[in-house]
């Protein structure tokens, strides 16, 4: 009986180690924003899952969009960076969207993007 109560006792310590352990989990799920933000956050996910149909767009900067997408692309999770290419949207977003997709990354990967500078006058 004794050794019938230590084996339970050892069998339990050990299930809860093996179920404890988990390994790495995910990301967790960002904080949505409330408000106009969250308008901006889900234009941003649209984009960033291609949701939208995005076509060219006429009077873009694409060199400033080439390196805005860049930079966003490399602040990425691994397993996010393998399965989106957001260099490939150059030229296809408008301002609006670009600062939405910039938004969504910020908010859902936890990552801070440099303040953007202001033109000299």
């Amino acid at each position: 009986m004794k050794y019938t109560i230590q084996f339970l006792i050892g069998s339990l310590l050990l299930t809860n180690i093996i179920f404890a352990s988990g390994g790495i989990g995910g990301g967790g799920i960002a904080n949505i924003p409330q408000g106009q933000d969250r308008e901006k956050y889900h234009l941003g996910k649209a984009i960033f899952n291609q949701e939208l149909s995005l076509e060219k767009q006429i009077n873009v900067n694409s060199k400033d969009q080439d390196e805005r997408l860049e930079y966003l692309q490399g602040s990425l999770p691994n397993t996010e960076k393998r399965r989106v290419n957001l260099p490939d949207l150059s030229g296809k977003l408008t301002e609006e969207q670009l600062q939405a997709l910039e938004y969504f990354v910020q908010v859902r990967f936890n990552i801070k993007l440099p303040e953007k500078k202001k033109d000299k006058e």
